[in-house]
């Protein structure tokens, strides 16, 4: 008597066999997978076929032909097949059907064995509902990117920048869908609510910029492109990117170190300007940085807005050349895959123009009689501009004798102390002055305040451009230095 029998394969990643536990049945059940060891990839367009095998006099064991039964797997490396099947036999047959496997593959018109299990290999007694699960290791094999499958998520494929230094990505108006966004950095409330001279912030110098890939990313490298025309026109970043892993590899503890490697740029398979993933080179490895995308040296690119994004790559069939990776390889995130940054590597204006006693201008280190009247007066006129919009905070401060200030700070005509948050009215833009002019009248600003003595009058400013760790515009610095004789 023949009773039919199922093997129905699916699901799973590595070889093996799982037998599950059966009684005895009208159907025997194997569930497993078909993938390339070396990518988790899916053979493109294999067959499998399943064969008996039987023992023989002497020891050995003979493989029955033709093939049981013969299908082709579906994109997601999943097959089901079905054949009649003996019960009852000697040997090993009374249990269940011994099995082994083979898959083949149409390559440049030809079929192609790339797996082939010899007797040796044999599955004895497969259970009903057991799972068997291929590996392919042949170099012949052609692979493509599983579809996707409850356990291949997009997710899982996703790039996207997660942030520029220390900024997160989420904090600055940098997504990449959107045609308004304009690349400030704001870890203050946003739009416009503005709780301290900080909001606002462009970028500049050389910029830290972190990604994250999914698990299940597939790409041999990637590049890193600009843009300062809206993404008419890209150009490739060129910058090194250095990187270090931990080498654990000696038997001794004491002998574990860090280990210097770049990361790019590279020129392979026809391309340039290439990067390499650290966790796809040494999986499961300590890696000093394990998410850095690229060092952007942003004076590389105008001031204004500018636009970045990842272009991975993959080998082509024949792993000859590099060619651009799909969404069956990698998911590039539709608002932080593509990103803006508002790039400012303009310097301020930052000068004191002219220092008046009672309406004549003084020379530096000229002595000033400043009397007590009403009359009597110290201009100081200065100049902080900037010409990209970027002022953070000036102050001009009249320093003497051992870190003494004069305090209050001038407010007429025009504020010796200001900044960002002062100034703000529903844009990101504070210029500044080509010519401020603090006062200090002598009846106000008494012997008590501002004694004989040797001064220097400080002016600082900053602006808010940010490498994604600090300002790399904090307090630019003029000087100018005279004596105040009081009477």
């Amino acid at each position: 008597m023949r009773i039919r029998k199922t093997i129905q394969l699916f699901c799973l990643v590595a070889i093996g066999l799982l037998i599950v536990a059966s009684g005895q049945a009208d159907a025997y059940s194997v569930q497993g997978k078909v993938l390339c060891a070396s990518s988790g990839w899916v053979p493109k367009g294999a067959t499998v076929q399943v064969y008996e095998v039987d023992p023989v006099p002497g020891g050995s064991y003979a493989v029955n032909t033709p093939a049981l039964a013969t299908a082709a797997i579906n994109d997601s490396g999943n097959y089901t097949l079905t054949f009649p099947w003996p019960s009852g036999g000697s040997g090993f047959e009374a249990g269940g059907p011994d099995l082994i496997f083979r898959v083949t593959q149409n390559i440049d018109g030809a079929t192609q064995v790339i797996f082939d299990e010899p007797t040796s290999k044999t599955h004895w007694n497969v259970a009903d509902g057991a799972t068997q699960n291929i590996s392919i290791t042949s170099a012949l094999a052609v692979c493509t990117n599983p579809a996707v499958t409850p356990s291949n998520i997009p997710n899982n494929k996703l790039f996207l920048f997660t942030r520029a230094g220390v900024y997160e990505t989420a904090i600055i108006d940098c997504q990449g869908s959107s045609a308004a966004s304009s690349g400030y950095c704001r870890p203050r409330k946003a739009p416009y609510n503005y709780s301290g001279a900080d909001s606002d912030m462009p970028f500049g110098g050389s910029v830290d910029l972190f990604g994250w890939f999914g698990q299940q990313v597939q790409l041999a490298y990637y590049k890193v492109q600009f843009s300062v025309d809206n993404g008419s026109t890209w150009t490739d970043v060129e910058t090194p990117l250095p990187n270090k892993w931990y080498d654990t590899s000696d038997i001794n503890p004491l002998n574990w170190h860090w280990v210097s490697e770049s990361m790019g740029p590279f020129t392979d398979g026809g391309q340039s300007n290439l990067y390499k993933v650290p966790y796809l080179v040494r999986p499961n490895t300590p890696w000093s940085w394990l998410d850095r995308v690229v060092q952007f040296n942003t004076t590389l690119a105008t001031d204004g807005a500018v636009r970045l994004k990842i272009t991975p790559y993959v080998w082509n069939m024949g792993h000859t050349a590099l060619e651009p990776a799909t969404s069956s390889n990698i998911m590039v995130d539709t608002n932080y895959g593509e990103i803006v940054l508002q790039i400012d590597n303009t310097p301020p204006n930052v000068q004191i123009l002219d220092v008046k006693l009672n309406n004549t201008s003084k020379k530096v280190c000229d002595i000033l009689s400043f009397g007590t009247a009403a009359t009597d007066k110290i201009d100081v006129n200065f100049r902080v501009f900037d010409p990209r919009g970027h002022l953070r905070d000036y102050a001009l401060n009249a320093m003497y004798g051992h870190n003494a200030v004069v305090t209050p700070t001038p407010t007429m005509p025009n504020k010796a102390v200001d900044d960002y948050q002062n100034n703000s009215a529903g844009s990101p833009l504070w210029t500044g002055n080509l010519s401020f002019s603090a006062q200090y009248k002598g009846n106000v600003y008494t012997s008590a305040l501002m004694p004989t003595c040797a001064y220097q009058l400080r002016l600082q400013a900053s602006k808010r451009t940010t490498n994604g760790y600090g300002l790399i515009y904090h307090w630019v610095e003029d000087t100018w230095h005279v004596t105040i004789q009081r009477p």
